[in-house]
């Protein structure tokens, strides 16, 4: 799992420069439009805005799998590195309520501190 997210983080630059794409050709269009050119100069540019909005669609998903990769690669490093620490196994199960309500109270505090400012 590690490798992976690694390897996804690697090349997530690429992605997110191919995400950039989407916005450069929305402009071209929009002034396509604004100085009054040909219709086949809009229809050329929309054409090219669906690749960016294509683009920019994968380049997102990319960078939300390649997150997920990494926080799962460093919740297992946690819970090894815990276990070593304490010299027992550690389980861990989603069906246990104390486990549950942590994760949910773990999810929402990025949304209460954002809140916050």
């Amino acid at each position: 799992v590690a490798i992976a997210s690694l390897g996804m983080l690697g090349t997530l630059v690429i992605a997110l420069m191919i995400d950039a794409y989407g916005p450069v050709a929305d402009n071209a269009g929009g002034i396509a439009e604004m100085v009054g050119l040909d219709a086949i100069v809009r229809e050329r540019t929309d054409i090219l805005d669906s690749a960016g909005n294509t683009t920019a669609a994968i380049g997102k998903g990319f960078a939300i799998g390649a997150a997920i990769l990494t926080s799962l690669a460093l919740f297992a490093a946690f819970i090894t590195t815990a276990e070593t620490l304490r010299g027992e196994p550690i389980n861990m199960s989603l069906l246990e309520p104390v486990v549950y309500a942590s994760l949910f109270v773990g999810a929402v505090l990025p949304f209460l501190f954002t809140a916050m400012t």
